[in-house]
């Protein structure tokens, strides 16, 4: 297994953004000269100007911010591509690419997070059923979540659906509701942008 650092970066871009644009394209080549070998990006369907980038950085915890030739310069054009210079990011710290690539590749892929306020002791197994219980659902094609390294009360969760529509089915069962009724006194903040990504290998 290849332990990966999976970075989740929000991009909020000018209307006539083009995800072909020659800034953008700089920025993914210089992620593989970084040592990247699998990126996504796409738009958000519900909201055209949110470009949504994950970047798969090799490591572990212990290289939690990839800090590799001209860091400061790339981050800094990351910062400019976003229309308020303040492009929102997460590291979530995965021990294999395999386990959220499904959903990556998912015909539609359900970025969605759950911030909490409660110690994660005290909901860790809400936490994960909500993710396990998707199993049961028609048209979910797999995926994984984890805690941001860079937010302990931030927690990802990377879901791949066969189509929006499956997944509008599922969010109205008695069985989703189970477990976000038992999180929802205990965070303060949750959102899901949904996307097809364009996969990147390198």
């Amino acid at each position: 297994m290849s332990p990966i650092i999976s970075e989740i970066l929000k991009i909020k871009v000018a209307p006539t953004f083009q995800l072909d644009s020659p800034a953008f394209e700089r920025l993914r080549d210089a992620v593989v000269k970084g040592g990247v070998k699998e990126q996504y990006y796409g738009m958000s369907m519900d909201d055209p100007d949110k470009l949504l980038w994950v970047i798969h950085w090799p490591g572990d915890e212990s290289t939690a911010e990839y800090k590799g030739p001209q860091w400061e310069s790339f981050r800094e054009s990351v910062k400019a591509l976003d229309v308020n210079s303040a492009p929102a990011s997460w590291y979530l710290p995965f021990d294999d690419a395999d386990k959220v690539r499904p959903a990556l590749t998912a015909p539609i892929c359900e970025l969605c997070y759950v911030h909490i306020t409660s110690p994660k002791s005290l909901v860790a197994d809400s936490l994960h059923k909500t993710f396990t219980d998707c199993y049961f659902a028609e048209g979910f094609d797999g995926g994984y979540w984890a805690t941001a390294l860079n937010d302990e009360k931030m927690n990802y969760y990377y879901l791949g659906w066969s189509t929006r529509e499956l997944h509008k089915a599922y969010s109205k069962t008695e069985l989703f509701a189970v477990e976000i009724d038992k999180l929802i006194p205990h965070m303060d903040s949750g959102e899901a942008d949904f996307m097809k990504f364009t996969q990147q290998l390198s």
